[in-house]
């Protein structure tokens, strides 16, 4: 849609343009030069700027021909900073492009900019209030990565979904084994292992012989041949052999696709090296090659992110190759955006939102809602939770105290401390709850032992450690 100049003398449409006086009030002024947007979906975006006292809104489309001639209005406005919701997905091109003008760009969150009572509730008075709030410094913008971490953080998220759907694909086939009555995921572990896979494209094959069958038992495998041979015994019926195979084609495309995207990802990684080629093959080729586990990246992330910033983020307890990814793809590398770890805590929706009225406590928990890097948290304290470690050991006693799922939140809560430490300051630090804690549990349970031994009128006697 074409929307006509400032300057022109022609009258201008009520569709495409509003204006409105601005109300004087006592508050400063943060942002002199500030815009508001309302994305109102793919059809039109409306644009809030103030000038010479006036609250000016006009209409722009949704092609990119049209978002253009929403940067060069802004500039010829002189605007510096641009305020708008994440409506959806249609923010990203807007924003995109605004920065690559040079513009500063707020997205906040909408639950940020409510309406008001007795207010107008309409798409160019909602332009108006972003831009009267992002004005006089009340809105907060939303983290998003350093420009040059984006296009990670994007590759990561695609292949999220495909890692899920992936897994959706797996019990898939597990159903369809089981309505033939084929009990392989009895005897076997994983039917994602080797032994598994083997046998389930075979079956797929039209291969029915179940010494073949069991022939493909991996060594590895705790199960015998004749226990195989009994658990693959089924009613291989020619519509549930299709369901099995489709099931599996569709596992093997979101497998192709993920490598693909572990190949992007790798190139980004490359081009964010600021080291020849030769030279980031070179330090690769050192690292030592182990074997991946499952749903881990193709290639050697973590020499790739140890030339990057120089760290390696897997020495924290409970961060593997795949959290690392994860961690890094959606935070990035600049943490000075978060002034304590609380901040970032709180960002994560990890830290306790405590509710206090007249001196008292009435709530505290986590905000509702789960950020992805939470996720990866909490997925990483799971993995812990079983290991002779400091977040262990206080796993043990919060789930005591407050459940398994508080505990596990916390401890997450403290695997991401740990990390924005390590992150920030390079600075990290293993078994100082451990050894302290070890000592204080040993003190109260002496102290219990003696206490119940006076009460029954015994004598506790410590024994002398031997000598070695």
């Amino acid at each position: 849609m074409q929307t006509t100049s400032r300057n022109s003398t022609s009258k201008k449409s009520s569709k495409d343009f509003y204006s409105r006086s601005v109300i004087t009030t006592n508050m400063p002024v943060i942002n002199n030069h500030a815009a508001g947007i309302d994305l109102a979906g793919a059809s039109s975006h409306f644009v809030a700027v103030e000038s010479n006292g006036v609250v000016e809104c006009r209409e722009f489309g949704g092609t990119t021909d049209e978002v253009m001639m929403i940067v060069d209005y802004l500039k010829d406005n002189n605007v510096t900073s641009v305020a708008m919701e994440s409506t959806g997905v249609y923010w990203k091109i807007v924003c995109e492009l605004i920065e690559r003008a040079g513009i500063e760009v707020y997205l906040v969150n909408p639950t940020h900019v409510k309406n008001i009572p007795g207010r107008r509730k309409d798409d160019r008075s909602d332009a108006c209030w972003i831009q009267k709030l992002h004005k006089f410094g009340l809105l907060s913008a939303s983290f998003r990565p350093q420009f040059d971490d984006r296009v990670a953080q994007d590759l990561y998220r695609q292949r999220s979904r495909l890692v899920r759907i992936s897994s959706d694909e797996i019990r898939r086939m597990q159903k369809a084994l089981d309505v033939m009555n084929i009990r392989v995921h009895k005897v076997i572990s994983d039917i994602n292992s080797v032994t598994g896979m083997n046998i389930i494209r075979a079956i797929v094959a039209g291969e029915r012989d179940l010494d073949v069958l069991a022939g493909f038992r991996n060594s590895g495998c705790k199960c015998s041949i004749e226990e195989l041979k009994a658990a693959l015994k089924g009613n291989f019926n020619t519509h549930n052999v299709r369901e099995l195979q489709h099931a599996l084609e569709r596992y093997d495309l979101c497998e192709k696709q993920i490598s693909e995207i572990d190949t992007d990802i790798e190139d980004v990684m490359r081009s964010l090296i600021l080291l020849a080629d030769k030279s980031i093959e070179a330090e690769v080729s050192k690292a030592s090659k182990q074997k991946s586990k499952r749903h881990e990246p193709d290639f050697a992330f973590i020499p790739y992110l140890n030339l990057l910033i120089g760290k390696d983020p897997t020495i924290i307890p409970g961060i593997g190759v795949q959290s690392a990814l994860g961690l890094f793809c959606e935070l990035g590398r600049d943490f000075t955006k978060w002034e304590t770890e609380k901040h970032f805590t709180s960002y994560l929706t990890l830290a306790p939102v405590q509710k206090i009225s007249g001196g008292k406590l009435l709530s505290s928990s986590t905000r509702p809602g789960s950020h992805p890097v939470a996720k990866i948290l909490r997925q990483c304290a799971a993995s812990i939770i079983q290991t002779d470690c400091d977040l262990s050991s206080k796993y043990k006693v919060l789930a005591i105290r407050v459940g398994k799922g508080k505990a596990l939140t916390a401890i997450a809560r403290k695997i991401a401390i740990q990390y924005y430490y390590f992150m920030k300051y390079d600075t990290f630090c293993v078994n100082s709850y451990n050894e302290r804690n070890e000592k204080i549990h040993h003190e109260k349970q002496v102290s219990k032992v003696k206490k119940m031994a006076k009460k029954y009128g015994l004598t506790v006697v410590e024994s002398i450690p031997a000598t070695q």
